[in-house]
């Protein structure tokens, strides 16, 4: 719980550098739908490329980025690769250790599937709870 006290700080210091509620949600929500990409090593670079895009505060990106680390990661591989299965073949991914598996649609295709539902839903569930947070915040104090 410490990590999301921590999380919670940082985004509240961007609020005390002029940046709206809409905004920080913004950046947030960005972050976690580019957490959800699942091609390892690329995630910096297109929180970059997305930030600068949709004029976006890139550190408050970076920061939604970091639900995605290697302690996380393959939960939420193995995770993106069963709702996508499940949103493709309405069933959960059976995992088999056999040679003759057809990777792209054993595996590719849904966790492809999830990562962008996941992603999706996900950042779009962030942006309204940051969004709602630091509005509430902001109209008490």
């Amino acid at each position: 719980m410490k990590l999301f006290s921590k999380i919670k700080d940082y985004i509240l210091r961007f609020t005390k550098k002029g940046l709206t509620p809409k905004e920080i949600a913004l950046g947030i929500a960005v972050g976690i739908f580019v957490a959800f990409v699942p091609v390892l090593g690329t995630h910096t670079v297109i929180a970059i490329f997305l930030a600068s895009v949709l004029r976006v505060n890139t550190l408050i990106v970076l920061l939604g980025t970091q639900i995605s680390n290697p302690v996380s990661y393959p939960f939420q591989l193995f995770l993106c690769a069963q709702v996508g299965n499940l949103l493709l073949h309405r069933s959960f991914l059976r995992i088999t250790f056999s040679g003759d598996i057809n990777y792209v649609s054993h595996y590719i295709w849904p966790i492809l599937a999830g990562s962008l539902f996941l992603g999706v839903v996900l950042s779009g569930l962030s942006y309204l709870f940051v969004k709602g947070y630091l509005n509430r915040r902001n109209s008490t104090a």
